[in-house]
């Protein structure tokens, strides 16, 4: 590993972020070695930031992967090649749901069936594995297609979680009809109020969820014909408005704040990137298991997307009244891992 000095400080607590995780068959190179960043690290925490599954069409034989966790041989094979590197954790292990894990279905009822077969899926399982610490208390967050928000605190009071599920949002933002506007203004104003009472303790604050609100890739593109026609297809779009208006009021939101340790954690975007706008941290970790070729001539600045094209994960380190950021990433799975820091670097 390279990239900075390592500080002989010792962290109170770490944060391990891996998103998009749920292509590979087996445990592949960067899931195999987030496990052994966390079997040496009990004094942390590891989510998954959604699209814990997927599955294509029609048998497998339409390349378009919509689908999510079933039940099937396939799907629970994809889902234990991530549930397996936690076995002999000693930390904290949550799974955020993503629009896959939905299957990318609008229709509440039925998106929530799906989503509920694989919540019990991952909480049935981890209940085995009793080093876990919170492995009888909620491991999928938030649960039951509630949008959440859902808040924990960790590093003896110093850190605060909150985990929120945009997808749900998203099928409301998107309803013409029967659209439950309460449900939308009571969860905005939990989150603030969370997010208040964060910051009058002076924690730390990262918000988990699945889709970004600030990021660079094929999910920021400008929506073609086709996927205009199906929402299925559209509601993956940072330029669809039910996904805009969302972005938007959840920004504005942590950006009121001005509160200078809030980070905004997602995946979605199957790349790595962090960027740092009006005293806000946003990372970006969607290549837990794949990564999308995205045409470098869409950055702005020469460093911005070096790593889009690598597999990989986020670590955050918190020491006392500052935390630092670190970014591990491999080329391919014949390489080595390789560490950046991004932030709070020494």
């Amino acid at each position: 590993m390279n990239g900075f000095a390592q500080s002989n400080e010792t962290a109170s607590f770490k944060l391990f972020l891996v998103g998009d995780a749920g292509e590979g068959d087996s445990t592949g190179a960067t899931l195999r070695d987030l496990q052994i960043k966390l079997r040496d690290n009990s004094n942390s925490a590891v989510i998954f930031l959604g699209d814990n599954c997927y599955k294509r069409m029609l048998f497998g034989m339409v390349h378009l992967e919509i689908k999510g966790y079933d039940g099937g041989k396939i799907t629970r094979r994809r889902m234990m090649s991530q549930l397996n590197i936690l076995k002999g954790y000693k930390g904290f292990a949550y799974f955020v749901p993503g629009n896959h894990d939905w299957w990318n279905v609008i229709a509440l009822k039925s998106g929530k069936k799906h989503l509920r077969k694989e919540q019990l899926f991952i909480e049935d399982t981890l209940k085995n594995f009793t080093t876990i610490r919170n492995y009888n208390e909620g491991t999928f967050l938030p649960a039951d297609g509630s949008p959440g928000p859902v808040s924990k605190d960790f590093n003896n009071g110093k850190t605060r979680i909150i985990f929120i599920d945009t997808y749900r949002l998203m099928i409301e933002e998107g309803r013409r009809r029967h659209k439950d506007s309460l449900l939308l203004d009571t969860f905005y104003k939990e989150l603030k109020a969370q997010l208040t009472d964060a910051s009058n303790k002076h924690e730390k604050i990262i918000v988990v969820a699945h889709h970004p609100i600030h990021a660079k890739g094929k999910h920021s593109f400008p929506l073609v014909f086709w996927e205009r026609l199906n929402r299925r297809f559209a509601d993956s779009n940072t330029n669809y408005p039910p996904y805009n208006r969302m972005a938007i009021h959840l920004d504005s939101l942590l950006k009121e704040h001005h509160h200078p340790d809030i980070y905004y954690v997602s995946g979605h975007e199957h790349s790595l990137e962090y960027f740092f706008n009006d005293s806000l941290h946003y990372i970006v970790s969607g290549a837990g298991s794949k990564t999308d070729r995205v045409n470098l001539e869409s950055c702005t600045d020469e460093g911005e997307c070096v790593q889009w094209n690598e597999e990989g994960f986020f670590e955050i380190d918190f020491y006392g009244r500052r935390e630092t950021v670190l970014m591990y990433h491999r080329k391919d799975v014949k390489s080595e891992l390789q560490v950046e820091c991004l932030a709070g670097c020494d």
